[in-house]
């Protein structure tokens, strides 16, 4: 079509030129008559036609040379959108191979990802396939241990058996707990003849041995306190050792003015109960400490608190969080220990039973004071009694504390504390629950009250009344005694303790 108009315009453009020229070429008439001064001859008709046919030819030319000029505008035109028709078609190219080269890029990664997922299947059931022999190889070190757990189990049956044969033959019945006292109401042995007392025929045998007896003690002004734990008979005549533990410590923290005493009774028949006891006694020091701040706020006198005492039950929430806390810190040191020396196992269960330590604890401000407000604690059986006017009772745990629950170091453990009120003239006793159940009883609690109330024991008097023989006592005694005498000159006025 371009090419079209261009030559139609060519044409008519020649065309033109050429009637120019031809009008150019011939002078006027008029001119010519002027120069041979010649008259005008008359116009030929032909000559005026063919100028109007030119004429007209000449307007049709120029009106086509307008529409050609005007189609030649429309070509531009549409030249210019076809070009930029194409522009736009190679721009969306340029985006269709982005695209595709993303999708490519895409599927290498999945078929990467593919690959990647297949190895780590591979893996997978290699893993899969070396623990099932692995659990194979520990089923057949377990089937193996059953066995040799089984001999040892019909050993120790055996044992067991002997160790019956044996008391008997010392005329004591593990299985007969009656009281059998002398004829004068009082235990078979009476402090004064220490000949007849309770001396070790062997050494122990076990493992995680520990020393038969021991004794600790402090005059501390207005408190005087005396600790002691005794082996029993029953693990003598087995050649086993002492399972519990006592503590006398002052809390560095609690400036000073208060006296910890705490007494740690492990499972009769646990491997390491005694080694677990010691050091949950170390670890009661460290978490009271670690608490001072709390303890030490409740312990104070207040000032408007009638006759100088600390603080009364409503308040006692104060150090609740704190105890146990500390108490769950104890528990948590021995299991720790227990799995770092193998006393037990990983996962606890019934290894438990190894380290279980009854934990009871007592907390007592000093000085001089008419009324004395103590805080005890602690998880298991164990209990602390009051000696009053001759009369043992039980002050912790109270009766409305419900069961016990199990001991340290058991996630289930349930931590007990009670304030506990003295005043002067009265003597507090932590114990082991055999040794509470031996001064609870009518006959032995006389005989102990006797001798212990108002009165100041030397330490080795003092170990050997808590060592008299009673027929069927057999377990460990452990207890921490300690007398509130409401201020220094009357403890002093208490005279010399009695051999």
């Amino acid at each position: 079509m371009t090419l079209v108009l261009g030559v139609l315009l060519l044409f008519a453009l020649a065309t033109i030129g050429l009637l120019v020229h031809r009008l150019r070429a011939a002078p006027p008439p008029s001119v010519q008559l002027m120069r041979e001064d010649r008259p005008l001859p008359a116009p030929d008709a032909a000559l005026t036609r063919r100028l109007g046919e030119l004429e007209h030819d000449a307007v049709q030319q120029r009106d086509r040379v307008e529409r050609a000029l005007a189609e030649r505008d429309r070509a531009l035109d549409a030249r210019d959108r076809a070009r930029a028709d194409r522009d736009g078609g190679a721009a969306e190219t340029q985006q269709l191979t982005a695209a595709r080269d993303r999708a490519v890029a895409e599927r290498d990664q999945a078929q990467f990802q593919a690959v990647k997922a297949t190895r780590e299947k591979e893996r997978a059931e290699d893993e899969a396939i070396r623990l099932h022999e692995e659990k194979e190889r520990l089923r057949a070190e377990y089937e193996a241990a059953h066995r040799e757990v089984l001999a040892e189990a019909e050993e120790a049956v055996e044992a067991h058996r002997r160790a019956e044969e044996r008391l008997r033959e010392f005329d004591l019945d593990e299985h007969d707990h009656t009281w059998i006292s002398s004829d004068a109401g009082q235990p078979s042995m009476d402090e004064e003849d220490p000949t007849r007392s309770a001396i070790p025929q062997q050494l122990s045998l076990s493992a995680d041995t520990a020393a038969d007896s021991v004794v600790d003690g402090a005059d501390l002004g207005a408190v005087v306190v005396r600790a002691a734990s005794v082996c029993g008979d029953r693990h003598r005549q087995r050649q086993q050792h002492r399972r519990d533990a006592v503590l006398l410590r002052m809390p560095v923290g609690l400036g000073g003015s208060t006296l910890l005493s705490a007494v740690a009774a492990g499972a009769p028949d646990g491997a390491w109960s005694q080694s677990a006891a010691s050091h949950a006694c170390r670890a009661l020091v460290t978490q009271v400490q670690n608490q001072a701040d709390v303890l030490s706020s409740w312990l104070a006198p207040r000032a408007d608190a009638p006759h100088g005492e600390p603080n009364t039950l409503e308040d006692f929430s104060t150090p609740a969080a704190a105890l146990r806390l500390a108490l769950a810190d104890v528990g948590r040191a021995i299991r720790v220990e227990a799995n770092n020396r193998g006393w037990s196992s990983q996962e606890g269960t019934a290894d438990d039973r190894a380290v279980e330590v009854a934990m009871t604890g007592l907390l007592s401000p000093l000085g001089d004071r008419p009324s004395r407000t103590h805080l005890a604690f602690g998880a298991g059986d164990g209990m602390v009694l009051r000696l009053r006017d001759g009369h043992w009772s039980t002050v912790f745990p109270v009766q409305e504390a419900g069961p016990v629950g199990p001991p340290l170091p058991s996630r289930d453990a349930k931590v007990r504390w009670d304030p506990i009120h003295t005043r002067a003239g009265d003597l507090l006793a932590v114990c082991s629950r055999p040794t509470a159940q031996l001064l609870l009883h009518e006959g032995t609690g006389d005989w102990f009250a006797d001798r212990w109330e108002g009165r100041q024991p030397r330490l080795t008097s003092f170990l050997l009344h808590v060592s008299a023989r009673v027929r069927t006592a057999i377990e460990d005694r452990s207890l921490v005694c300690l007398w509130d005498f409401g201020n220094a000159a009357d403890a002093e006025r208490a005279g010399q303790p009695r051999r």
